[in-house]
């Protein structure tokens, strides 16, 4: 088990379990087996007693979180003698693919919304701000997609000033993992929520044309984290599913596509060269090395099971 730095007090599943509400049970709520099957990432493993054991006292700590934001904001309007602009409480997820970002984001949304309503917290991923695989392949960037040059980050980092303004309306560029590309001129528009959440594998890191990092306009960040070798295997196993989808589905306009006409042996070998050659490097050099910089860390052991939760002291 990896372990935590002295910036943070360690709880482990059974602890956290007994933070927060005692008398919340999203068992017994609309959260059914059905509900959250539809809220997991594909080939992802979640259950409803993670969701109490974990997320029920996360959802807690966060609203006391956002309880203390606005009294703050309110603080800062009454020092200034100005009325300000409403201002989301941004929430950061960052971790390594198949981690389950995705998951822990829509499952964050889903419970977050039925606590304030579902106009009032949004969700986008930084994969809208990927730059185009045609971009990319023209700088001869394709083979470091993912990596913090791929994406557009001066476009992501107005992005996140627009929320923080508190702009009524942005729009989020949308990205398809199907065809493994952003969508040209397709957006999500927000309509300025109390809440956003936005997750990616580089919203902790610091942008390579500027000295900020997208995490300075956060005011919650979670970290995902796991063992290496565990996370390899979520990424194999994912491939396999999604190739056998695909298989089936026979989609020759899916990513996965091309994978479905080679024997099956030699697609996997080519996925791990994949996670060898692209997405460990990413996970050592730039996204590991930003898991100091969250606020609270979920650590993952087998079966996508938090056996650990680091909150930050100070």
């Amino acid at each position: 088990m990896t372990e935590a730095s002295m910036n943070y007090e360690v709880f482990s599943r059974e602890q956290w379990r007994k933070l927060g509400s005692t008398d919340t049970n999203v068992a017994d709520s609309q959260l059914t087996p059905k509900v959250l099957d539809g809220l997991k990432a594909f080939n992802d493993q979640i259950s409803l007693g993670e969701v109490n054991a974990i997320y029920v006292p996360l959802v807690d700590y966060i609203k006391m979180e956002y309880a203390q934001y606005e009294r703050t904001r309110q603080a800062r309007m009454n020092f200034l003698r100005e009325e300000q602009t409403p201002s989301p409480f941004v929430i950061g997820i960052a971790g390594s693919v198949a981690v389950g970002k995705t998951t822990t984001a829509q499952l964050l949304q889903y419970l977050l919304q039925a606590e304030f309503g579902n106009d009032e917290v949004a969700l986008v991923t930084t994969d809208g701000f990927l730059r185009s695989n045609a971009d990319l392949k023209a700088q001869g960037l394709f083979d470091r997609k993912g990596f913090p040059e791929s994406y557009d980050m001066p476009a992501l980092l107005n992005f996140m000033d627009t929320i923080k303004d508190g702009v009524e309306e942005i729009k989020a560029p949308k990205y398809s993992h199907d065809i493994s590309d952003v969508l040209e001129g397709e957006y999500d528009y927000i309509q300025r929520p109390k809440i956003f959440i936005i997750e990616g594998i580089n919203t902790l890191q610091m942008s390579p044309e500027s000295p900020i990092y997208l995490s300075d306009f956060f005011d919650l960040s979670i970290y995902l984290d796991a063992k290496t070798d565990l996370i390899e295997h979520w990424y194999l196993d994912r491939f396999v599913a999604l190739l056998k989808q695909t298989a089936e589905s026979q989609d020759p306009n899916n990513y996965f596509y091309p994978w479905t006409q080679i024997p099956f042996n030699e697609a996997v070998q080519q996925a791990e060269e994949v996670w060898r050659d692209v997405n460990l490097p990413n996970l050592n050099d730039y996204i590991l090395p930003t898991r100091e910089r969250a606020d609270l860390v979920l650590h993952k052991t087998v079966g996508h099971v938090i056996d650990e939760i680091w909150l930050r002291k100070f």
